[in-house]
């Protein structure tokens, strides 16, 4: 097949859509399809196979880089008067044959990302905001006009979202989880980098390690996190790994409240993130909002059970009190201490890591774009 694979920016290190659509592109080029991209920006490190095509859009105010593009990217495929079996969309764009909704409905993350969507003055306040306008207009777009033929999405919760907003038939809507890399995320690595990751950090041996890792600390809930760590013993060996970007100095200041100050460690970004699962023992994600949330995918395929909220998305892979434990919503700090308290047993603990690495090998990248090219053969059945 010839397919048309259309993001605003091809930067694996950028995370997110960014690296999904870095390696579902090798994933199709390794099965050998012709893979175009269509894009504003991609870097200079990329497979020679890829065939790179500039999508042009102002880029000095996001408003008009949302709608630019959106505009501009049909226009450019168009223009190059080739016939793509498939365009496949991941970021707005007012045309497509499949579109692929990473991050759930802009309305959503707005309620659950800011403060001010809590009350109606706010929420006016929000959607005057010329960004957040723009982007909720673009959505509205897509949908209502159908600037498609088929949706996919990476969560139930996330197609739940749109027909909710949007009256879509649920017919329209497939849902994908996210895929992960299993070989790069694996059990092995603790062989490997446990002991460095640890001494970097000045964790001994016989202190039990939390991981938390995600950018925007309010919305990854690290508040629940510190509230769950003052509950437990003070005298466990226990220190809480964060690792992402956000306000550390509140975090900080609310640990010392705590009593917990000394137990968190704050590790900024990290490159290489198979390395820091590798230290940690549990991994902990309770998310406010989350349409999946892969860092937690990565976790369990590295052998780590994992505590999750359930209005993150990733929660509908955890079997409950097999291979990880889900958090109720509203998210109750005394719940993640019963579960962090539960796996503090090493038996209780290898046990689930185990079943969460099986559980991974599910969602593995092969498993996802074989399900990814089932939609493409069903979309071209319809032509």
């Amino acid at each position: 097949m010839k397919i048309a694979l259309v993001v605003y920016q091809f930067v694996k290190e950028k995370g997110g859509v960014e690296s999904y659509v870095f390696n579902l592109s090798k994933q199709l080029l390794d099965r050998g399809h012709e893979v175009h991209i269509f894009t504003h920006r991609f870097s200079h490190d990329r497979d020679k196979r890829l065939i790179f095509h500039h999508v042009p859009a102002v880029t000095f105010w996001s408003p008009l880089k949302y709608w630019t593009f959106a505009v501009n990217a049909p226009k450019i495929i168009k223009k190059t008067k080739m016939k793509f079996d498939l365009v496949h969309g991941f970021t707005q764009t007012l045309f497509q044959d499949i579109y692929r909704v990473g991050g759930g409905c802009h309305w959503d993350y707005m309620v659950h990302t800011y403060s001010l969507m809590q009350s109606m003055p706010g929420r006016i306040a929000m959607c005057l905001n010329p960004r957040h306008l723009s982007l909720l207009l673009l959505e509205r777009v897509i949908f209502k006009k159908k600037c498609y033929q088929q949706v996919t999405c990476i969560s139930k919760q996330c197609k739940e979202e749109i027909i909710h907003h949007y009256q879509l038939s649920p017919d329209d809507i497939e849902v994908i989880h996210n895929g992960v890399d299993i070989n790069t995320f694996t059990p092995q690595s603790r062989i490997r980098y446990r002991d460095a990751v640890r001494s970097r950090y000045g964790i001994s041996p016989d202190e039990f390690l939390l991981l938390f890792v995600g950018s925007g600390f309010k919305r990854k809930g690290l508040k629940h996190v510190v509230d769950a760590l003052a509950m437990i013993d003070k005298s466990r060996k226990l220190k809480l790994l964060i690792v992402g970007k956000g306000n550390i100095h509140e975090y900080q200041r609310l640990a010392e409240e705590k009593g917990v100050y000394a137990r968190l460690i704050f590790a900024g970004v990290c490159k290489d993130i198979q390395e820091i699962y590798a230290g940690g023992d549990i991994f902990v994600f309770p998310s406010e909002y989350d349409a999946f949330g892969t860092a937690c995918l990565e976790a369990m395929a590295s052998g780590l059970p994992v505590i999750a909220s359930k209005t993150s998305g990733v929660s509908e892979i955890v079997t409950h009190g097999k291979d990880g434990f889900v958090i109720n919503h509203p998210i109750d700090a005394g719940e993640m201490a019963q579960y962090i308290k539960l796996l503090l047993e090493k038996e209780k603990r290898e046990h689930m890591g185990s079943a969460a690495r099986q559980k991974a090998e599910m969602y593995s990248f092969e498993a996802n774009v074989e399900k990814t090219l089932e939609i493409y053969r069903k979309v071209l059945d319809r032509n």
